[in-house]
């Protein structure tokens, strides 16, 4: 009875000992991800520190992955240097700062609307699996230009007379911008206006054409001036400088024509009268 006894105690502890550093080791192993900011804001790229916390008797290869909105470029890197994009990291039990770069941005052809966009970003090594949940907050950016429709910034101008220019404005950013006004900045007794002389509101990657008239005075010099036409919203402005040659009416130059010939005309008559004599 004994014997038997002793021999399921030793059975028992055998067992034991054969689960115990199994045990021990399962619960030894731990690894989860985490960083100091989920949420970052901008307008463009963003780039998220990760450190990956291990806890281990052996080394393992954790597998990487990173996945960001639709269309967008997200990729993990090391924290140094940042010219390679990794898949998968060798992680030391005795190392205690293994931290790699999660960066995304979208598209340089597409401007994201105001909003927050999720990262996940995932490593696993068996049955070990960490996954961090990450935020990309995009703020409104504000931006248009405004320009000519060929990009020529010179024009001529008649004295005395409406001359018409076309600009186009347009919304570069990501977000609607509001109450834009024209204005200009002339020399002096110059007229200039625009047509329409406001828009209410011009969306993101809107665009509009403006008719601007202007017009010098009547005894403006010929020769080149420098005007400026701005645009002026609620949220940003631009302004183009344009080159303006001025030209005199047509009618004068025949009329100093006129007089040239008249002058003329009167010296041969002097000078043919006189040497009659």
């Amino acid at each position: 009875m004994k014997v038997r006894i002793i021999s399921g105690l030793c059975l028992i502890l055998v067992s034991l000992f054969l689960i115990f550093p199994q045990a021990t080791r399962a619960q030894e192993e731990k690894f989860e991800l985490t960083t100091p900011y989920t949420k970052l804001e901008g307008t463009s790229s963003f780039e998220f520190e990760v450190t990956l916390n291990y806890k281990g008797a052996v080394a393992r290869v954790f597998n990487l992955s990173a996945t960001g909105p639709k269309d967008w470029t997200t990729y993990i890197t090391p924290t140094y240097p940042k010219d390679k994009m990794i898949q998968d990291i060798r992680i030391d039990p005795t190392d205690y700062n293994n931290k790699i770069s999660v960066y995304t941005a979208p598209p340089l052809w597409f401007m994201p609307e105001p909003g927050e966009y999720k990262i996940t970003v995932e490593a696993s090594s068996g049955e070990l699996k960490g996954t961090l949940n990450l935020t990309a907050i995009v703020t409104a950016k504000y931006d248009m230009s405004l320009t000519t429709p060929d990009g020529r910034l010179n024009t001529t101008a008649t004295t005395g007379k409406d001359n018409y220019l076309t600009l186009t404005i347009a919304n570069t950013g990501s977000a609607p911008i509001d109450n834009i006004n024209f204005s200009s900045g002339k020399p002096s007794g110059w007229t200039i206006e625009f047509k329409p002389n406001k828009i209410d509101s011009l969306a993101a990657g809107g665009s509009q054409t403006i008719d601007v008239s202007i017009k010098p005075p009547a005894k403006t010099i010929a020769g080149d001036y420098e005007i400026t036409l701005t645009a002026s919203g609620k949220q940003t402005a631009k302004d183009v400088r344009i080159r303006v040659t001025v030209e005199t009416p047509t009618v004068w130059g025949w009329v100093g024509v006129g007089i040239i010939v008249l002058v003329v005309a009167g010296l041969a008559f002097v000078f043919m009268r006189f040497s009659r004599r």
